[in-house]
């Protein structure tokens, strides 16, 4: 492509198409494995380099106005979930393409959890034309120019996704999100039909062990806790998250719209032996003792007192 039909067509006529997303179904059973958007996003871009234009007819005919992923700029208007490909510098003089979601806006910077297990990283933001918002728009043409020019295709796509990746992202995210076989966790995607559900005693073990969290927890930090274990890997970890999140009766995710974060909405299900004894400091009635096993509505009683975590 030459630059200028390569202007034009990731600005006016690429499109994510239904062989796209099939592709990326087809990555993901083949390597049983999530991916996160920067991996998805460079493999559609490196397929376009190398193989022409996709032409199939696009998967969505009509498209928001506003892109749902844009450029980061310093001096731009962010709020938390938004999402941005940027720049990031990975070691001396070398910068990579990233995808992230931005978790913390603050005056003077802006937080975003970026994909490939990169962690989170902090932007400071700037006035709109002042000299720290020109430096970083001349910067990131310099990383441009150099990648344009490099023989390598994984440089020349990284430039295409800080020119164009508004558009190029925005299409695949939006792609994602309308295909039901697609579900997505925490910045990675999986499809639905490989997530191993949990059983209700897995659920059932899982909540009695988080009575004793006193904050909301990741779903990769509550997949030790159940037992029996769950299958491991990705489709233990998915598996669990949608049984979670179709049990609003037990389970709450505490930063909605965001990487889920679980709590408890009410007791565990079911009965349990307490090691400690408790009595209710309103009727002074003893409600349990230790080693004797006590019914629900005893587990709802002491859960309702904030006692159940105390004698568990």
């Amino acid at each position: 492509m030459s630059d200028i039909y390569a202007a034009t067509y990731w600005t006016q006529e690429f499109d994510i198409t239904e062989a796209d997303l099939d592709r990326i179904a087809t990555r993901i059973r083949e390597t049983g494995q999530a991916h996160d958007l920067t991996e998805l996003a460079k493999r559609v871009v490196l397929g376009r380099l190398r193989f022409g234009p996709e032409t199939s007819a696009p998967v969505q005919g009509t498209w928001a106005e506003d892109p749902s992923v844009r450029l980061w700029d310093p001096a731009g208007d962010w709020k938390v979930g938004d999402h941005v490909v940027v720049a990031r510098l990975v070691e001396e003089g070398v910068y990579r393409a990233f995808i992230g979601e931005i978790t913390e806006v603050m005056p003077d910077r802006v937080t975003m959890q970026l994909d490939r297990g990169e962690g989170s990283a902090s932007y400071l933001r700037a006035p709109p034309g002042s000299e720290q918002a020109r430096k970083w728009h001349a910067k990131v043409l310099e990383v441009v120019a150099r990648k344009r020019s490099a023989p390598e295709l994984d440089e020349q796509v990284e430039a295409i996704l800080l020119t164009y990746g508004d558009r190029i992202v925005s299409r695949l995210l939006d792609a994602l999100r309308a295909d039901k076989r697609f579900v997505r966790l925490a910045g990675r995607w999986f499809l639905r039909e490989l997530a191993v559900l949990p059983t209700e005693e897995q659920l059932t073990s899982l909540a009695w062990a988080m009575v004793r969290m006193d904050e909301p927890q990741p779903t990769d930090a509550l997949v030790s806790l159940v037992r029996p274990p769950l299958p491991q890997g990705d489709p233990g970890l998915f598996g669990l998250y949608l049984a979670m999140r179709d049990r609003p009766d037990h389970f709450r995710n505490a930063d909605p719209e965001q990487r889920p974060r679980w709590v408890l909405v009410g007791p565990p299900p079911g009965s349990c032996v307490p090691r400690h004894a408790a009595y209710d400091p309103q009727t002074y009635e003893v409600l349990c003792l230790p080693g004797q096993p006590i019914p629900p509505e005893t587990v709802q009683r002491l859960w309702d007192l904030d006692l159940l975590k105390v004698v568990i």
